[in-house]
């Protein structure tokens, strides 16, 4: 049977006003899921998905939908549009989802079935949207499905009520604040609608006739999340078919406005900060013109670049110096040297990084997806001569020496693999021959694909040998980390007496695959966030954010005869990197979790960075030095870039301001 549904998924009335300016009021998350509604700054949290589940052997029953993949967004003023394909197989949906950076997996595709969801924002906390199925093929399935996860933290201890059920009965049905073993059915029944109500937060989803709604706990896969499901289609998918659903999303709840009492000490100056960074892999023929831009109004304090060494020496047998010389050089490797050379001449400090190494030098059998291949012990030495020659030819021929030398995320094998003691022998091996040749780089300790990898450092951290050639310790901060990870490769900077770099800087490893996610307020606030997280903690010399290219991008237009324009993430980037060059982090506290919060200071001089992760609040920050009497307030959000707003007076070190929703604000005072 196939089913034609005009849906309505109604009210959570508001509380307090609503911002018709405020972009993107409907956030959606990667790549296509709908992950709330931001109501006057405060997200109201849940989770969507299309699913359809294919096999027919599979339970029949809704709580057997697996997870969805595939999907693209766009946004057109106040209209969020995701299309996708419908994949799976027995028990695995589809629809929007998201994978590892570059390492997404998805079900194949059912047969030409595909979908557009259209979500408009119409009112306070309230979203109109639509779902097209089409179908070009007859594809044998259960049915397609529309899911929505309610976190467990705002809804467990709830209620769930049937809105004129079939059998008449609306009696509420306790929402369990830990779930019973095995149980994790609530409700399934025919009706024309659910409440669900929680003392924070309220959803309902209403129809124009009854459907059949499945409420269930789903904690026990390892969540902690409420799920209310409901059929789009039931019934195979026939050729030509097409299926329209309708329905309004609506969102209220407990709005968070408690003020925050900051607190910054000058007197514990701690680690110096040289500003933000970026990396500089040359990928496209767009990243010319980006990387351009950026230099020209960004300041850049420290730059990454590629070693392609699997170009520069192809051959093992073959003297990569010659063949430069003689002008069969690998355009790869020549715009990488360009590249290094345009940041030399900027007199910006640079980190060199090898993703690939070549065939030759690979051991046997290593490597497969995602590379992840290990050198051969027996042709170290050879690598070591090819990599020298590469830094020694970037000097002689481009005026560039890189300060330190990295295989790019060598604890997960991207693209070179190695154990913690393969990278303390390697450190100590290329240090030596480094010191051997008079090549001034040293070895980055570390640079690990993301935080958690932090104890991959310990060993060559124990090695006084491999200490020796160290020039810093680094990680990527995709996905971010603890306060432990961070403090952790903090520390180990601190006991080398070296400085700590965030290599690559990002939230989102998978975000190539979704690049609309780049303008999504919610997404540019996460990512600024980060970084002052970043800062606070563990007291990077700089982070390097990944990049200043045409690759995840912090600009807007280039094609189409469009200027290239900044975007938010342009505007952050410029702000947390304003501080004067040989700053130094001071500790600063804060109350409030939903503002995260760093501070510098320099000669008198301080800074404080604020970014406010929900609505209209007010700070209060004490402790500022006693020379300054004002402070210049600059904002960045989805509206404004940099845009100063004001000063506000400081008495006896104090200052207090508000803060708009969703943004990010500095202080800047001198004395």
């Amino acid at each position: 049977m196939n089913a034609l549904h005009h849906l309505t998924v109604a009210s959570l009335f508001l509380l307090g006003s609503w911002n018709i300016e405020l972009f993107g009021q409907v956030e959606c998350a990667a790549p296509g899921n709908l992950r709330g509604i931001r109501v006057d700054g405060e997200l109201m949290a849940f989770s969507t998905s299309i699913r359809a589940v294919i096999s027919t052997a599979a339970d029949e029953s809704q709580g057997s939908l697996g997870r969805g993949v595939g999907g693209q967004f766009s946004r057109d003023g106040g209209v969020l549009i995701v299309t996708g394909s419908l994949t799976g197989g027995a028990g695995r949906g589809a629809g929007p989802g998201g994978g590892g950076r570059g390492r997404g997996r998805g079900g194949a595709p059912a047969a030409g079935a595909s979908y557009r969801a259209t979500y408009k924002d119409v009112a306070p906390g309230a979203v109109d949207a639509e779902i097209q199925i089409t179908s070009r093929t007859n594809t044998p399935m259960r049915g397609v499905f529309f899911a929505v996860a309610l976190p467990g933290v705002d809804y467990a201890g709830g209620s769930a009520q049937l809105i004129a059920p079939a059998s008449g009965a609306e009696t509420p049905v306790s929402l369990a604040a830990t779930p019973s073993a095995g149980m994790n059915l609530y409700l399934r029944a025919s009706a024309r609608g659910v409440r669900v109500v929680s003392p924070r937060r309220q959803i309902e989803l209403s129809f124009p006739e009854p459907v059949e709604l499945v409420v269930r706990d789903i904690r026990n896969r390892g969540n902690s999340d409420i799920e209310v499901s409901f059929p789009l289609s039931l019934g195979e998918l026939t050729n030509g078919q097409n299926i329209r659903a309708a329905f309004t999303i609506k969102a209220t709840g407990e709005v968070d406005k408690s003020p925050a009492r900051l607190v910054v000490d000058p007197s514990q100056p701690g680690r110096q900060y040289d500003g933000m960074g970026g990396n500089f892999r040359i990928q496209s023929p767009a990243d010319a013109a980006q990387i351009q831009y950026n230099l020209d109004h960004l300041r850049v304090a420290w730059g990454r670049v590629a070693m392609p060494l699997d170009r520069w020496q192809p051959n093992e047998e073959t003297d990569p110096v010659e063949a430069a010389t003689t002008g069969t050089l690998n355009t790869s490797v020549r715009e990488a040297m360009e590249m290094a050379q345009k940041l030399a001449r900027k007199n910006i400090p640079t980190v060199i990084s090898i993703w690939s190494a070549p065939s030759w030098a690979l051991a046997p059998g290593s490597g497969g997806r995602m590379g992840r291949a290990r050198i051969n012990p027996e042709k170290w030495d050879k690598v070591c001569k090819s990599i020298g020659s590469y830094l020694e030819y970037l000097k002689q021929n481009y005026g560039a020496e890189p300060v330190l030398f990295s295989f790019n995320e060598s604890d997960m094998g991207i693209n070179v693999l190695q154990s913690p003691q393969e990278h303390a022998d390697a450190i100590k091996r290329l240090g030596a021959y480094f010191a051997s040749r008079g090549i001034k780089t040293r070895m980055l300790l570390g640079d690990t694909g993301n935080p958690t990898g932090d104890k991959f450092i310990d060993v060559a951290l124990a090695d006084a040998e491999a200490a020796k050639y160290t020039g810093a310790v680094s990680f990527h901060s995709w996905n971010s980390g603890t306060t432990a990870q961070y403090t952790h490769f903090s520390q180990a900077a601190r006991q080398l007496n070296v400085p700590l770099l965030v290599a690559e800087g990002g939230l989102d490893p998978s975000a190539h695959q979704y690049r609309a996610i780049f303008l999504e307020p919610w997404f540019c606030l996460n990512e600024i966030a980060q970084y002052v997280e970043i800062c606070r903690v563990a007291q990077p010399l700089s982070i390097l954010h990944w990049q200043l290219t045409a690759d995840y991008s912090i600009l807007t237009g280039g094609y189409g005869g469009r200027p290239l324009q900044p975007a938010q993430r342009f505007w952050d980037i410029k702000q947390l990197g304003m501080t004067a060059p040989g700053s130094t982090a001071i500790p600063i506290t804060c109350d409030n979790p939903k503002v995260i919060s760093c501070a510098f200071a320099d000669h008198g001089t301080c800074v404080v960075h604020l970014v406010n992760n929900g609505a209209a609040r007010t700070a209060t920050v004490f402790g500022l030095p006693a020379g300054i009497k004002e402070m210049r307030v600059l904002v960045t959000d989805n509206r404004r870039g940099m845009q100063e707003t004001g000063r506000v007076p400081v008495v006896q070190g104090t200052v207090e301001l508000p803060l708009g929703g969703m943004t990010f604000t500095s202080l800047v005072g001198n004395p």
